[in-house]
């Protein structure tokens, strides 16, 4: 049989700081993706309400999220990096909720504005999920 805990608040046990359950389900991520773009496919070494991946061209990824958003007014934070340590690491990454269940990402040389792909991609996502 299973267990509900139902609280407004949690508090530590010295009752000093406190935490509004409302803040803690609006502030956690709905969706996370470590991957890696030069992989055959996108390979995510690891995720969290990622049903698949696509790559669809150099430096362009969809996620394929388990959980679909209520709608697409939600915010995703990105980051690029290659593997390597010398040279020019500048990387632009633009990132669009194209659909309640879809995540684009395209990966770009900040100087040339050149699409790459990189061995180093975080994708985290915040919102309502329906």
């Amino acid at each position: 049989m299973a267990s509900i805990l139902r609280v407004n608040t949690l508090t530590d046990a010295s009752s000093n700081n406190s935490v509004p359950m409302a803040t803690i389900n609006q502030g956690t991520a709905k969706a996370w993706i470590n991957f890696d773009g030069t992989a055959s496919g996108a390979a995510a070494r690891g995720s969290f309400n990622l049903a698949s991946m696509t790559d669809t061209s150099t430096g362009v990824y969809v996620c394929n999220l388990t959980n679909a958003f209520a709608n697409t007014n939600d915010c995703v934070a990105t980051s690029s990096a290659s593997a390597s340590t010398s040279g020019s690491d500048n990387r632009n990454i633009s990132t669009t909720i194209t659909s309640a269940s879809a995540i684009d990402s395209r990966v770009s040389n900040a100087a040339s504005g050149a699409v790459l792909d990189t061995a180093i991609n975080y994708v985290s996502a915040h919102g309502d999920l329906a």
